[in-house]
């Protein structure tokens, strides 16, 4: 791989949070219903910006804020997804249901993937890194989601990842200070994923227009080589 082909624009996020929004209930006073999904990414967001050194401006993530979601691929969307190089889906059944979800997963995983010469990632470490936000059995995924490898961290009290893979992310916060310390635990563990996709794979970037997209997810051969 060429210094060329390694130049990342300064603009682009290290990773993109995929995730389904939740809407309002009818009748339902104003609040924003995505509130907990906030959470995650601005400390992720600290997290990898410390560990990547990133200077200030820089973006460590993104994550779509439009109210409802799922209405327009916007321009800030597509460079994101186009131009991202760690793509974090918040598995959940609603996520599994959603046609944009799926748009935005089809739009990282048909970019190339190229492993960063010596570079040591362990089998199944790739740059999409699929998160248990609700819990959910292996085989309600779908194909191209089962093929990953789902982020479980390891090095932590024997308590905490069982926990997560008990309650997921959503679990974690709904559970207030009984789930906080696990939460923060499983957090940093996952920045630390992130930063190790980054030192171990580059993703080429390509901006997908919203008529390129399947409405399913996909799996493109490409990105597993």
């Amino acid at each position: 791989m060429s210094e060329e082909e390694d130049r990342v624009d300064p603009r682009a996020p290290v990773f993109f949070l995929s995730y389904a929004r939740a809407r309002q209930r009818p009748g339902e006073p104003p609040r924003d219903t995505n509130q907990k999904v906030f959470q995650l990414y601005v400390d992720l967001s600290d997290h990898v910006a410390e560990l990547l050194g990133l200077p200030a401006g820089s973006s460590a993530g993104f994550m779509d804020r439009v109210l409802d979601g799922g209405q327009l691929w916007a321009d800030d969307l597509a460079f994101a997804a186009g131009h991202c190089q760690v793509f974090i889906p918040l598995i959940s059944p609603q996520y599994l249901r959603s046609t944009w979800c799926a748009r935005e997963w089809n739009a990282f995983v048909r970019r190339r993937q190229v492993r960063r010469p010596d570079a040591r990632a362990s089998p199944g470490e790739r740059s999409v890194i699929p998160v248990n936000w609700s819990v959910m059995g292996r085989r309600q995924l779908p194909e191209a989601i089962r093929r990953r490898q789902m982020f479980s961290p390891t090095g932590l009290p024997p308590d905490i990842a069982p926990q997560y893979q008990q309650e997921g992310i959503y679990g974690l916060l709904s559970l207030g200070r009984n789930g906080k310390d696990a939460y923060d635990a499983v957090v940093w563990r996952l920045a630390q994923r992130v930063v190790r996709a980054v030192d171990t794979h580059w993703v080429e970037p390509y901006v997908s227009g919203i008529d390129e997209l399947g409405d399913g997810f996909e799996e493109v051969g490409d990105e597993l080589d």
